[in-house]
């Protein structure tokens, strides 16, 4: 108590909390938020404080590789260094292009617990509702499927569909269409949509 701290302190403090959370899960949010980043916010507080938890992220990464020291590595300021090169002859790209490996299902009903998924992009609906089982803790993954829901029409996911395909083709159909990824039971689990469903398999389906 009463000791003064410095930004040096701040690292180790960081690692130590960050090395108790969800490595994975905190390593791909961060990563996620800086592909989403505007370049020209890059200077301020909030980038700071991103590729700090990014760089000790990656710091705790390669814990068996380096020194453990309060500063960052060379290897991982390369990292930041190539992900701040890669932004500047990137910022031109559509924003949606940096995220096409993410998904964003809700949980019975649209924009119900919505989570951001991600996945390959050859990810089976199969596959990504284990995802949702888990994300969602539902008790009977089993009776549960993958739809989505299109200006009020609602499809179920065949399970070897390609999400991230049908994804890509609505949003570039003209006219542009209202839709949402739904993992919810197969017997419609109370919501205004009930069975039976047509089931789809190809991004076309429309």
């Amino acid at each position: 108590p009463g000791k003064p701290y410095g930004a040096d302190d701040f690292l180790p403090v960081l690692m130590y909390v960050l090395a108790r959370s969800n490595l994975t899960e905190m390593l791909l949010n961060v990563e996620y938020m800086m592909e989403l980043m505007d370049p020209a916010l890059q200077l301020g507080e909030g980038s700071y404080y991103l590729t700090t938890t990014y760089g000790a992220l990656e710091h705790i990464k390669n814990y068996d590789k380096i020194t453990v020291t309060r500063q960052l590595s060379v290897e991982v300021q390369d990292s930041i260094h190539r992900w701040e090169r890669r932004r500047t002859l990137n910022k031109a790209r559509a924003s949606r292009s940096s995220v096409q490996d993410f998904i964003c299902v809700s949980y019975l009903e649209p924009e119900q617990q919505a989570r951001t998924l991600a996945s390959r992009a050859d990810t089976p609906a199969q596959a990504l509702c284990e995802q949702c089982a888990e994300k969602f803790a539902v008790a009977r993954p089993q009776a549960h499927r993958l739809f989505v829901l299109v200006d009020g029409r609602c499809f179920q996911l065949a399970d070897d569909a390609l999400p991230h395909r049908i994804k890509g083709y609505l949003l570039r159909s003209e006219p542009k269409r209202d839709f949402h990824f739904v993992y919810r039971p197969l017997d419609g689990g109370g919501g205004g949509w009930s069975p039976p469903y047509l089931v789809v398999r190809e991004p076309n389906f429309l």
